[in-house]
């Protein structure tokens, strides 16, 4: 016989607290910015080319990368 346990899916909700339930989601610049600028100094980001020091926060490559691998 297998080793392995078998859990029951649990509603996520009812393992949190209702004050973290209620908190706002963090945004970055980007998400709240609507105008044309690509650079973004209050998410200190560097004018001068691509020595930013924050990674995309939407992980476009990585993300790109991974469903390469597992082919989705």
């Amino acid at each position: 016989m297998s080793d392995l346990k078998v859990y029951k899916m649990t509603d996520i909700n009812k393992l949190v607290r209702e004050n973290v339930i209620r908190l706002t989601p963090y945004s970055c610049a980007r998400d709240e910015f609507k105008g044309t600028s690509g650079i973004f100094m209050d998410a200190n980001e560097n004018p001068f080319g691509n020595l930013n020091r924050y990674p995309d926060p939407y992980q476009r490559e990585l993300k790109a990368e991974i469903s390469e691998i597992k082919e989705i």
